[in-house]
Formats: structure tokens, C-alpha cells, sequence
């Protein structure tokens, strides 16, 4: 009996096409052991160099040899020009009409576009609605992919599928499944024996595909080109590569891959997961639930910070331990433990981004967008803190838009926040937010996002515990209410309940940071601040007396006091002043509602 646990994938190319093969692969070997009975526990673990993939119980790869029955992981496209040119009479399994996916689509989109805003609303949430229930199929799961093929990369793609179709028509894909396994069993993976070896079981029957052309989809940064490493021409050509592997990265992204036309052009992002450690089972219940999420175009900034987001909170999905434990929550509670870090599993997102050309397509940048390492589960309460957070984040970024020039600097620093480790980049973010809302609050009828502060503290802890200490200083958080109310506060009732007593303070979030590059400066900026907070609530008492404006009663600004001041020169001290003052403006204008709620709700 042969057998073997251990699979390796090496990482030949350091882009998604390395990924892509090892998805395939699992893919590959979770149907394997499906076809001898066996429930198999599967895990991939990224060592570095290469994907090593754990197999419990070994694979029985003599039974692997003489396996005979079918396997469609990857659908030949029909479409109407090419439907004349394919294999005659196949299994409705091995391929999909093009015309009816996108039919299917254009009906959905349709009935969908006549919904009302509830409906809309629950949809997302996924939550159940009547009108829900009347809607007709929803489009294909993988309908993107196929946008993305066809036509660009159609010729090439069909050749591999129609190559693996002819396969199992003879009967050889055993032999194939076995070339594959042998392949990966050790790394380095040495290609040219499964070179050698394909060509003689081709030769008798007559296949002659052995070399594919390297698609830019699934090989981003190989492109039609002078590709030669000893030219001896000038001749534009395609690389090529063993069909098998290029059959296995178009099977992966069936498996992992998320493709997306951006929002108001034909410019295209790709983003496929790099995973630290995984199994199939909890990979694909989160690839469906994330996909779920994102169902409509994005533009390119704010596609990026969802992405990120969404597939974050699917992953938490099913962390969430409950009485009914569902199938997928077990597999993840298996995987992750009931302490973990998303990060640890997920590293993050290989991205592709593709500029449409008019008659062509071509990779224009590659980048890696991180997991946000600071979110950390270490009880059950946890998950639903990180939805709560991460949902109030996606609600924050949904109000930019790309194609004005303040609000795309806003949405590039709050990806670059996103993907980080550490909150330098989200105080660049709160401190430009800062001013944002106050000016938008001016034009719009609806008050832009805050941040509530009970979610902000448990973002910035979970960064930074040592920031406890000044977070949980009464002195701070009396003037950073005090900022709130000269700030965001004085503005909603001004404009909302035409109580125009106090004075908004524009620009003070911007204003003081800037003076926070010295401590002196900073103490004296925030100290004017102080004197004429306190000098403006002893004219307004003065001024509207309760005794004659009830309707103001309990509506009065609390003066800072000078303990308050004390309090915040010792924190400048030792924790420096630019770091005080971005968490004052950060606290400042955030919103105190949510937390005063959930105080409320604790003490009844």
C-alpha cells in the first residue's frame, strides 16, 4: 500500500498564482478522498518556501491510480460563437452556458432594482423579508469568473477544461490525479519527470496539449511580451506553462478568488487569500458567506477596505459557538480553537488590479493588503465586538466617494489603517476625519458617521493596551467631551434644534494636533481652547438663565476643570504630547450615544 500525508506547493512565482495552485490542488484532493469514503481532515499551513498540506488519514494513492469516476471542478464556457467548436454531447456537468448565467443575472438585478429600502436592508443583513421570497434565482456564484474569461482568455481556458474532459472520456484521470500527487509530494516540486511522464500517456492518445498559455488572470505578473531570456527577435508572444498547473490555478480560483469589475469603469481587482493555516471546509463556508457580502462593484479604494472588512466578518461568522452548533462553526472551532487571531489563518490579500485597454487587458499593479492583526478573540463576547466595530467601519467608509479629492485621501488613509498593526495611520485618519464631519455636517440633512466611543476604546486597547491609562483619566475624558461639545455636538443641536447658543469651533481637531509636535505649544494651544470653552459656558448661563429659558434646563456645558488640565500635562509627560492630542481630537469627535446606551441598559 502506498500512502502519503504530506503534500508540498512551492512558491514559485511569490504572487496569487502560487495560491491559486494550491486551492486547485486541495480541491483535487478533497474529491480524492471523497471517491474512497474517506472523511479526510485536510489542512493547508503556509511554511514560508511552500504550502505544505496535512493529510488525516494518508491518501492511498494505489486506489488513487485506478480511480475511474468523473470530476468537473472547472465548467468548459458556452458561449453562442464558440458553441459549434466544442465536444459534442457532454455531460451537463462539464460545462455552463455563458447566455443563460448572464440571463440569469440581468433577471435578478432587474427585480432586485425594484425592491424597497427595507427589503434592500434586510437582504444585506441577511435577514428574511417578503419580498425577499418572491425574487428569482440569484445570479451564479462564480458569474464574475466568467465575465473575467470570456472573451479575453476564453480560447486558452476552454483548452484546459476541454483537455481534462478527453481525459476522463479515456478513462486516464486516475493516472493524471496520480502524476500530480507524486509531483507534490516533496518539495522542491520537480516538474520535468510529470513533464516526461504526461507526454507518455498523451502520446497514445493522441493529446497534444502540454504546454498552456499563462493566463495574466491566473499568472498576474506574466503578460504577453518579449519573454525570451536570449532574445533573437522582437516578436510579441504569451508564456506558456505546464497544462497542469495552469489547470489547477483556473480550478483554484473557482475555489478562493474574488474578481470584480470597479464601479463606473472596466478596470478590474482581483484579490485572492494567502492563508497562514486552513482546511477546505472552513475556507469555502467563508469564501461562500463573503462572497454573499459582496455582490455589487466597488470603486478601487474603498473595494480594497471592503474586501478586507467583509471577508474578516465572515470568517468571525462562524466563531460564534451556540447550542445548534452548525457544521461549519464546528469545522471552524477545530481549526482556530476557542482563542485565535483571523490573522494567524488568513494573512491577508494578494491583489491584481487590470487596466482595460479598449481591445486588450493589462496587470498594472500588485499589492498585499493585510488582515488587521489587532483583532484578537479570546472570549465569546469578543465576536460580537469586532462585528459591531468592523460594521460601524464599513458604515464610516461607505460615505466617501472616490471622485472628490478629500474624501479619497480619506478613504487611503483609512486603508492604510485597515492593513496595519499599529494606529499611526488610524490617527491620520480620525484627525483628517475631524474636519470632514464638521463640514459635512454643515450641508447635509443627514449628520455624517462618528465613531462611538465605546467602540473606539475597544479598538484602540486591543492595539495598544498600555493606552489604557489615558484613556480611562477622568481629566481626559472631561476635555475630550469638552472638544465633543464645542465641536459635534454644538453643531447637531444648532442645526437640528435651532440652539444657537454656543459657538462651533471649526477647525480645532486639525488645529490642535498641529501644535502637538512640541509639548509647550501643545499645552498652550489646548489651555486657549480651555479658557474659552469655560468663558463661553459662564455667558451662556449668564446670558440664558434656566429660571427663564426652562426649555434649556439639563441643556448647560460643564466647565473643565483645573485638575482636569493637571491631569493631561502628567499624561504628556510621559506618554508625549502628539499622542494625547490625537486621541483627544479621535475621542473628541466621536459620538458618546451607543456607550451611554449600553451603561443605561447595565445598570436597569
Amino acid at each position: 500500500m502506498n500512502l502519503i500525508d504530506h503534500f508540498y506547493v512551492d512558491k514559485q512565482t511569490g504572487t496569487f498564482a502560487d495560491d491559486l495552485v494550491a486551492a486547485g490542488f486541495v480541491r483535487v484532493l478533497q474529491e480524492l478522498f471523497f471517491q474512497q469514503g474517506i472523511s479526510a481532515n485536510i489542512t493547508q499551513v503556509d511554511e514560508g518556501f511552500a504550502y505544505a498540506i496535512q493529510c488525516e488519514p494518508p491518501l492511498d494513492l494505489e486506489r488513487v491510480g485506478a480511480e475511474k469516476r468523473s470530476f468537473y471542478p472547472a465548467p468548459i464556457i458556452q458561449t453562442v460563437k464558440n458553441q459549434k467548436k466544442l465536444p459534442p454531447n457532454m455531460p451537463p456537468a462539464a460545462f455552463i452556458s455563458y447566455e443563460d448565467a448572464k440571463t440569469q443575472r440581468n433577471q435578478y438585478l432587474d427585480a432586485y432594482k425594484q425592491l424597497d429600502k427595507t427589503a434592500k436592508r434586510a437582504d444585506f443583513l441577511g435577514e428574511e423579508h417578503p419580498a425577499l421570497a418572491s425574487l428569482p434565482p440569484a445570479p451564479h456564484p462564480h458569474w464574475h469568473i466568467f465575465r473575467m474569461i470570456n472573451p479575453a482568455a476564453l480560447i486558452g481556458y476552454n483548452g484546459l477544461m476541454t483537455q481534462w474532459l478527453h481525459l476522463i472520456q479515456a478513462g486516464q484521470q486516475g493516472s493524471v490525479y496520480k502524476l500530480l500527487c507524486h509531483l507534490f509530494s516533496q518539495s522542491p516540486n520537480d516538474i520535468e519527470p510529470t513533464i516526461k511522464a504526461w507526454r507518455d500517456l498523451a502520446k497514445p492518445n493522441g493529446w497534444k496539449l502540454v504546454d498552456a498559455t499563462a493566463s495574466q488572470f491566473y499568472n498576474p505578473s506574466q503578460g504577453k511580451g518579449i519573454n525570451k531570456p536570449l532574445p533573437n527577435g522582437v516578436g510579441l508572444g504569451n508564456l506558456k506553462g505546464f497544462w497542469l498547473l495552469e489547470w489547477l490555478k483556473a480550478i483554484g480560483l473557482y475555489q478562493i478568488g474574488y474578481t470584480r469589475l470597479l464601479q463606473g469603469s472596466k478596470d478590474r481587482k482581483t484579490y485572492i487569500p494567502a492563508y497562514g493555516r486552513m482546511t477546505p471546509n472552513v475556507a469555502q463556508a467563508v469564501y461562500r458567506k463573503f462572497l454573499s457580502r459582496m455582490r455589487f462593484s466597488e470603486t478601487a479604494v474603498r473595494s480594497d477596505i471592503l474586501t478586507v472588512i467583509r471577508y474578516l466578518q465572515a470568517f468571525l461568522d462562524y466563531g460564534i459557538p451556540d447550542e445548534g452548533e452548525s457544521e461549519e462553526t464546528a469545522w471552524m472551532n477545530e481549526l482556530t480553537g476557542t482563542t485565535y487571531t483571523p490573522a494567524d489563518h488568513i494573512h491577508g490579500f494578494q491583489v491584481a488590479f487590470y487596466k482595460d485597454l479598449g481591445n486588450a487587458v493589462t496587470t498594472m499593479n500588485l499589492s498585499f493588503l493585510n488582515l488587521p492583526g489587532w483583532v484578537t478573540v479570546q472570549q465569546d463576547d469578543d465576536v460580537d465586538m469586532y462585528q459591531s466595530v468592523l460594521a460601524e467601519h464599513t458604515d464610516i467608509v461607505r460615505q466617501f466617494a472616490e471622485n472628490k479629492g478629500e474624501e479619497i485621501d480619506l478613504l487611503q488613509m483609512f486603508r492604510d489603517f485597515i492593513v496595519a498593526d499599529n494606529l499611526d495611520p488610524f490617527f491620520e485618519f480620525t484627525t483628517a476625519y475631524s474636519s470632514w464631519i464638521i463640514s459635512q455636517g454643515e450641508k447635509s440633512s443627514f449628520p455624517p458617521r462618528q465613531f462611538n466611543v465605546h467602540n473606539l476604546r475597544r479598538l484602540i486597547l486591543n492595539n495598544q493596551a498600555n493606552l489604557r491609562e489615558i484613556l480611562d483619566s477622568p481629566g481626559f475624558i472631561n476635555i475630550a467631551r469638552a472638544i465633543r461639545e464645542s465641536t459635534v455636538r454644538v453643531q447637531y443641536w444648532k442645526n437640528k434644534k435651532n440652539d444657537k447658543r454656543y459657538t462651533v469651533r471649526y477647525g480645532l481637531g486639525r488645529d490642535l494636533v498641529r501644535q502637538s509636535q512640541y509639548p509647550t505649544d501643545f499645552v498652550a494651544a489646548l489651555s486657549e481652547f480651555i479658557l474659552n470653552y469655560n468663558a463661553e459656558n459662564a455667558q451662556v448661563l449668564e446670558r440664558y438663565p434656566e429660571e427663564r429659558y426652562p426649555q434649556y434646563k439639563n441643556k448647560y456645558r460643564w466647565d473643565v476643570q483645573t485638575r482636569d488640565m493637571d491631569e493631561i500635562v502628567e499624561l504628556i509627560d510621559e506618554h508625549g504630547s502628539n499622542l494625547v492630542a490625537k486621541l483627544l481630537v479621535a475621542y473628541g469627535y466621536a459620538s458618546e450615544y451607543r456607550a451611554m446606551t449600553e451603561k443605561e441598559e447595565a445598570a436597569a
